[in-house]
């Protein structure tokens, strides 16, 4: 039991390998190449915001503005294209600037001004909710450019490209935390900020970037779920970020930070893909699905409350 606890990444894996085999003997269809590409291609706009999400909470922040930030940029592209007569270049990148602009507004409200994290992203995603249905009054918007679904919906032989891209921002990522020191700060700046200013490294600056790196991700996953809908949905975004968080955590990274892997993230995005799912497959409804996630994330959360009992205790005992 230590042990799992100890290493959270093997603990999510095997969770993820049960879940498996009994969807599969709930369901004969689940377990076939279609439908795992689909639960991958349905997980990859989720995964690509997790990846960010873990590098702000390996600061010991969080960022609850994921989901809402998905909404308005879906809707900002779709009306530039649709109303504006805007091509698919030109929308895209106002996408990735207005996501990088909301990072930044986070940051300086969490960085700069003190207020808690949560809080301050919490505010920031019903101000971006209310601008969504603002711009679009509520209605979907329609008639994107030809050819911008290719990016959601397309692939390269069977492989979906948003898996594709996916993996791309998990290698990245994973490559940037591992070899750079940029990554290596990021986990200082988690462990023990004061220590890490000591050392001179500009706490400020690594804790700004990484809210500001989480919504530049947001903004490419907001991109390719636009592509995949084919529609600006007002509503699109609502509820990913408690995925996102659930997703985060269930990959053992720690709310306070300073510890975490991308593997596990990875791992979490794709049990709650499997999750929605297999629920889906044996015939379970929409409400059921929401209860079951809450439940999943109140688990990891007291799992991740006894992993720190555990090592306060076995520190205590070696002072």
């Amino acid at each position: 039991m230590k042990k799992f606890l100890k290493n959270p990444v093997i603990s999510i894996y095997i969770a993820l390998l049960i879940l498996v085999v009994i969807f599969s003997l709930m369901s004969p269809t689940f377990l076939t190449v279609n439908n795992i590409l689909t639960i991958l291609k349905q997980s990859a706009p989720k995964g690509i915001m997790a990846v960010g999400a873990m590098f702000v909470m390996l600061t010991g922040g969080v960022d609850l503005s994921v989901g809402a930030e998905v909404s308005l940029l879906g809707i900002v592209m779709a009306s530039l294209m649709a109303k504006a007569g805007w091509g698919i270049l030109p929308a895209v990148l106002v996408a990735f600037v207005l996501g990088a602009v909301i990072g930044l507004i986070n940051a300086t409200l969490v960085v700069k001004v003190n207020i808690p994290p949560m809080i301050a992203t919490m505010g920031t995603s019903w101000i971006l909710q209310g601008l969504s249905y603002t711009i679009c009054g509520g209605l979907p918007v329609t008639g994107l450019v030809k050819g911008f679904s290719s990016f959601g919906q397309g692939s390269v032989g069977i492989i979906p490209i948003p898996v594709i891209v996916f993996a791309i921002v998990v290698a990245i990522g994973a490559f940037i935390l591992r070899y750079v020191p940029y990554g290596r700060h990021i986990y200082s700046v988690g462990s023990n900020a004061e220590s890490t200013r000591l050392a001179g490294i500009n706490v400020s600056f690594v804790r700004m970037s990484v809210f500001v790196i989480c919504s530049v991700l947001t903004a490419l996953a907001a991109i390719i779920t636009l592509s995949r809908v084919n529609s600006g949905q007002p509503s699109t975004g609502i509820g990913q970020e408690m995925d996102v968080l659930t997703a985060v955590v269930l990959g053992g990274t720690r709310f306070t930070g300073g510890d975490g892997k991308i593997s596990g993230v990875v791992a979490g995005i794709i049990v709650i893909g499997v999750i929605s799912n297999g629920l889906v497959m044996i015939g379970a409804g929409e409400y059921i699905q929401t209860i079951v996630k809450g439940l999943i994330l109140i688990l990891a959360l007291v799992i991740y409350t006894i992993r720190a009992r555990v090592e306060a205790s076995a520190k205590a005992r070696n002072v």
